[in-house]
């Protein structure tokens, strides 16, 4: 399925003319992926840095990465709607939320409720997401430079070993067990590290929670103490009415972090001192 669909996009990179010129990337966790599948190859451009898809500024250098690039991978709509109208037209941009590859959950709402229609886009969390995005890049970055596809493919296959490792020595270790969040973003974590979803504060990182939110939360909280995943600029004003917590400042964009494996372990270990935390 994985090389039929990167097949399937080879007239939009038949130019030879484009052949040496650089691979963009739109955020921060694709783009460290993309840094393994390429290594000893090529340097690929984050297109986004410092910003998340969902609050984009684009500036004439941004603009100019786009069209001096050979190929742009993206996560899609969903994700960075705000490069949508850049992009829609650009024979050279694959959205990853479109190339069938990924598996994909739908949004939920605070309390825990899924939504039709939805997408989740948090997707590399997922260790086999994560993978599958590695190969994906691999096989379409090989249909432009052929010389290069047994060094692509050679590094997607490290990069694939390592990361189900990685996130299976995490496994064995973990212990079901119920968590909170700020806003619902760790979804695809919760198969790799065995987390029950037991609700969130609010549905947009950007919105304080609402009164009744908290006392739903208080009312249906499955034990004494629960582990918060947060983000760092969290105030303890939004979630100390909810008593007895236990508090781990996370990043889902790995924003801080130059290494996609180290930034999954380091995701993964802070929940799950979280969680130790709850049982103690």
């Amino acid at each position: 399925m994985l090389r039929l669909i990167a097949f399937s996009l080879l007239s939009l990179f038949a130019l030879s003319s484009w052949a040496q010129a650089p691979m963009v990337i739109s955020t921060h966790p694709i783009y460290l992926i993309a840094k393994e599948i390429t290594r000893g190859v090529e340097e690929p451009k984050l297109l986004l840095d410092h910003q998340t898809g969902h609050d984009v500024q684009l500036t004439p250098a941004h603009r100019k990465m786009i069209q001096e690039s050979s190929l742009v991978i993206w996560l899609g709509q969903a994700h960075e709607a705000p490069l949508t109208n850049v992009l829609k037209q650009n024979p050279y941009a694959v959205p990853l939320l479109n190339a069938g590859v990924l598996n994909t959950l739908p949004l939920r709402n605070p309390r825990g409720v899924a939504l039709k229609n939805t997408i989740d886009t948090h997707v590399w969390l997922d260790p086999n997401n994560a993978v599958r995005i590695g190969f994906f890049i691999a096989a379409l970055r090989s249909q432009q430079h052929p010389e290069h596809k047994a060094a692509y493919f050679k590094n997607a296959q490290h990069f694939a070993q390592q990361m189900l490792s990685t996130s299976n020595q995490f496994r064995r270790h973990a212990v079901a067990q119920p968590y909170w969040s700020f806003h619902d973003a760790y979804q695809y974590l919760e198969g790799a590290l065995h987390l029950k979803f037991a609700g969130a504060l609010t549905d947009d990182p950007h919105m304080a929670p609402t009164i009744a939110q908290i006392k739903y939360l208080n009312d249906h909280r499955p034990q004494a103490k629960m582990c918060l995943l947060a983000e760092s600029n969290a105030s303890a004003n939004q979630y100390k009415k909810l008593g007895n917590v236990s508090f781990e400042a996370v990043d889902e964009s790995f924003a801080q972090h130059t290494d996609f494996l180290t930034a999954w372990s380091n995701l993964a270990q802070k929940t799950q001192n979280c969680l130790k935390n709850d049982r103690k």
